[in-house]
């Protein structure tokens, strides 16, 4: 049991331990998508097809290749010409991401007195939920289920709860 308590962040409270807990469940979400694309093609489950709407040639000097809007959501998607977006690289990139979130809220949780790592850590937050919702209502390549309920629900608790207890956990010197 002291060697549990060892390792247990020091902060008072349970928000250290929930940040702690979040990192440690983000090892895991990280690892598997280097492993496989099956459990982040469950979060972001869009099949797309060419945007009818865009030329091939572009009138404004940008490849129209560039562009973030070239395909839109296949209306069916067991059409042969849809597309899944979660390629490997868009998947390793996505275990690269939340690594980096998981070693900033982990490094949090043990540190959440100081003013400016408990910033960043709400920022991991914000840009985690901003991500989401941004796939979720303008890019479209996620519709909302169980497999997105968990990271809507932990960062959108996390942005309510992180402000209202700020002063009881940063210390000011």
């Amino acid at each position: 049991m002291d060697f549990i308590k060892s390792i247990l962040p020091p902060g008072k409270g349970i928000l250290p331990y929930y940040m702690l807990i979040l990192s440690v469940v983000s090892i895991g979400n990280s690892l598997q998508a280097y492993l496989t694309l099956h459990f982040s093609r469950r979060v972001y489950n869009g099949r797309f097809v060419p945007n009818p709407a865009l030329s091939k040639t572009s009138t404004d000097g940008r490849d129209p290749e560039d562009r973030t809007d070239k395909l839109v959501p296949a209306r069916n998607p067991q059409d042969p010409k849809a597309a899944d977006q979660l390629t490997p690289l868009a998947g390793r990139l996505f275990g690269t991401w939340t690594l980096i979130t998981c070693i900033v809220r982990c490094y949090a949780a043990y540190h959440l007195h100081i003013g400016p790592v408990y910033n960043i850590a709400i920022w991991t937050y914000v840009v985690a939920l901003g991500h989401f919702a941004s796939e979720l209502f303008i890019f479209k390549s996620m519709s909302f289920g169980v497999p997105q309920l968990f990271p809507f629900c932990l960062a959108t608790a996390a942005l309510i709860w992180m402000p209202t207890v700020r002063e009881y956990y940063v210390e000011f010197n």
